[in-house]
């Protein structure tokens, strides 16, 4: 017999081709899962007895129970269809107890397939029964489904594994060819109350089976399919329904009249995933529609691999829509008076009977919100619409809304009103300004609609013209600048400009003044010449220069200490010279004088130069004398001497100053002497004074400066 052709005969018998590219892909992905997945030679038999080599599903009906079964690869089909199977019973459970030995029966010692020539009635009758008689006795296992790309590369698979694929997916789509093809067999020695386990086993040496427990107790019932859902579009009609484990297959029938349903396709339907590691969760199937005017309604029910159908699921109906083939072209916007725009699109009549209405949006911006001007929406026979009031700037959209309630929109088309008039200028300008140097910038935002920009504009005097900062418009009605602070500048201004769409520029705005955190310390004052007085020591000088100085620190050190004393703070006015008067100090005491600016944010300037000063005491005794000084140059040494006649001296006080530097006490010697030793530094120029304390606690005045240089 010709099995290849009949093959062909019977698959193309259909009708639909919508059915059948559903069957051919179905198929296709199922055997690309196979194949994929195969792929064991004779020399992969598993050597372990316990290996299950062969899935085994059961059904019970009451008084017997049928048992179904598939290798798992060809290697196992192979070698099931030549030595056939072994159908073993076990029973392990009667009445609710588990027996102590099992009871084994062997109900059938080989099931086979059918010899070749019991099949030819059997492919009259279902056109699965051509594949698999194909599948096991064709010399050439070849099928043209050229149709579906994915057969680009089932084809490419080793023929075995087609065979393989191709038998077992007919036996679940058949319980005739099933039982034909040895993989069926039913036990109708059962009885109530017991529990079995039945073992299906290869005649080989290497016992390849399979396992399956059940009782003819057992429940077993059909559930429909659930959550049908049908998608109407065009002349299709696209199904969906929930995939349940119970079933191989789905029937999907149609009805014109929501009474009389017929079945959409000869042979049940098969939904796989196309990828092996994801199981699809959906059964789907497509129909054409005929009559776009006509409701249909379709109902979907299952098939077991026992042939067994489910009861079938709810009803769902709609009706087809005529196709939008084309989508609005928008040919051009034209005004005449400058106060309204003329929309003219394109769209083909054919196609007015496919949709509701046309939608004119219009929008500011190209990839902006887009407002409805006609949100009951135009006839399908206009093609022009007057935007009566448009703003100086348009982005114009048509749409077509469809009787499917899709839109189909046009592309956008920008439009505008010629403007000379220029936008108002920026309003409410704020700022704030951080420790950083950083200013934040903002203003009110323009109310024309076209504004396309904002122009920051900046300078340090409120005199000056302003620079621009900003390299190009920005969109935003906000800016963050930053400004130097180590500068002498305590305040910047800032002025902004608006831009429209048509470039019209608005004038600048008012000027707004920022004040700048002080981070500058003021200049340091210049004090003048000390002035020795009977009262004390007076102090001048010249103010700083800084603008923003308020106060004077003048502070005091004295021979004996390390630290310096405030002595007070004098306000900065416009005085030319300042004047502080210290009164509170030893007579004839050498103190040292600085003075320091500070400005209103608290920032002190560097201090003065340190000079010496010194209350004159009229009542003090009279300063002791030099004598001539000796010079050792060899030793680096000068030997200082000095005379005194008057009584009652307790220490002498030597004070020393080096290459103009700060006075300081250098050595304090008793009563009784009239010398000392020092060290030069070549080059080195020093300066001595002495000055001698008496036991009553007076002083002498303090001499002349010894000048000594080596």
């Amino acid at each position: 017999m010709n099995w290849k052709c009949l093959i062909e005969y019977l698959t193309m018998r259909n009708d639909n081709p919508i059915i059948m590219k559903t069957l051919y892909k179905n198929i296709s992905v199922v055997i690309a899962i196979l194949l994929v997945t195969t792929g064991t030679t004779l020399s992969q038999i598993p050597d372990s007895t316990t290996v299950e080599s062969i899935a085994v599903a059961a059904r019970p009906t009451g008084d017997s129970i049928i048992l179904r079964w598939a290798p798992i690869n060809f290697t196992v089909w192979q070698l099931g269809n030549s030595q056939g199977y072994k159908i073993e019973r076990f029973v392990i459970a009667r009445n609710g107890l588990l027996l102590k030995e099992t009871e084994k029966t062997i109900l059938n010692t080989s099931v086979k397939p059918l010899p070749e020539n019991q099949w030819e009635h059997l492919v009259k009758d279902t056109k699965y029964a051509a594949i698999s008689a194909q599948a096991l006795f064709g010399d050439r296992f070849e099928i043209d489904l050229r149709q579906s790309d994915i057969f680009t590369i089932v084809n490419k698979v080793r023929e075995n594994d087609q065979r393989f694929a191709f038998a077992l997916f007919s036996a679940d789509m058949s319980p005739k060819v099933a039982r034909a093809s040895g993989l069926w067999y039913t036990d109708k020695l059962v009885r109530k109350g017991e529990k079995y386990l039945y073992r299906v086993t290869i005649n080989t040496p290497d016992s390849l089976r399979g396992s399956i427990f059940i009782s003819p107790d057992d429940e077993y019932q059909l559930t429909k399919p659930q959550n049908i859902k049908a998608e109407f579009k065009d002349q299709i009609v696209s199904l969906r329904w929930d995939k349940s484990n119970q079933y191989t297959a789905y029937i999907v029938e149609r009805s014109e009249d929501g009474k009389h349903f017929v079945s959409i396709s000869d042979t049940p339907l098969v939904t796989v995933s196309p990828n092996e590691s994801e199981e699809t969760q959906y059964g789907y199937a497509i129909d054409s529609l005929k009559d776009l005017s006509n409701i249909y309604h379709y109902r979907v029910k299952g098939v077991t691999t026992f042939g067994e159908e489910s009861y079938l699921s709810d009803v769902v109906n709609g009706k087809g829509t005529l196709a939008v083939s084309q989508v609005p072209y928008i040919r051009s916007v034209q005004s005449i008076d400058n106060k309204s725009l003329h929309l003219s699109w394109d769209f083909p009549e054919e196609n007015n009977a496919a949709i509701k209405s046309f939608i004119i949006e219009r929008s500011s911006e190209a990839k902006g919100s887009f407002t409805p001007l006609t949100p009951q929406g135009l006839s399908p026979q206009t093609r022009i619409y007057e935007d009566k009031n448009p703003p100086p700037v348009n982005y114009y959209r048509v749409s077509a809304l469809g009787l499917d309630g899709d839109l189909y929109q046009s592309h956008i088309y920008y439009a505008q009103l010629i403007d000379s008039l220029p936008p108002a200028s920026p309003v409410a300008l704020q700022a704030s300004i951080n420790e950083a140097g950083t200013v934040t910038l903002s203003w009110k935002r323009n109310e024309e609609s076209d504004i396309y920009g904002y122009r920051i504009y900046k300078a340090t005097h409120r005199s000056e013209e302003p620079a621009q900062i900003t390299v190009e418009p920005i969109p935003e009605s906000s800016f963050i600048d930053h400004v130097n602070l180590q500068t002498l500048n305590e305040t910047v201004y800032y002025r902004v400009m608006s831009i429209d769409r048509s470039q019209n520029h608005s004038p600048l705005s008012d000027a707004l003044k920022v004040s700048l955190p002080d981070k500058v310390k003021p200049q340091a004052p210049v004090l003048l010449p000390v002035k020795s007085i009977s009262g004390g020591v007076s102090l001048s000088w010249v103010p700083s220069s800084s603008d923003d100085v308020l106060n004077y620190a003048v502070y005091r050190k004295g021979p004996d200490k390390k630290e310096w004393e405030l002595l007070g703070i004098k306000k900065a006015n416009d005085d030319s010279v300042f004047y502080y008067i210290d009164k509170k100090l030893n007579a004839n005491e050498i103190n040292q004088y600085t003075i320091v600016a500070i400005d209103d944010s608290g920032l002190e300037s560097e201090p003065t130069h340190a000079v010496n000063g010194s209350r004159i005491d009229n009542a003090s005794k009279p300063s002791i004398k030099w004598e001539k000084h000796i010079l050792n140059i060899e030793q680096n040494e000068v030997t200082l001497r000095w005379v005194n006649n008057q009584s009652g001296v307790e220490t002498y006080k030597i004070y020393k100053e080096v290459d103009k530097g700060q006075i300081f006490l250098f050595l304090t010697v008793t009563g009784e002497k009239k010398q000392i030793t020092d060290s030069l530094v070549p080059g080195q120029l020093c300066k001595y004074r002495i000055m001698a304390v008496f036991e009553d606690g007076s002083k002498s005045l303090v001499s002349e400066e010894a000048i000594l240089q080596n």
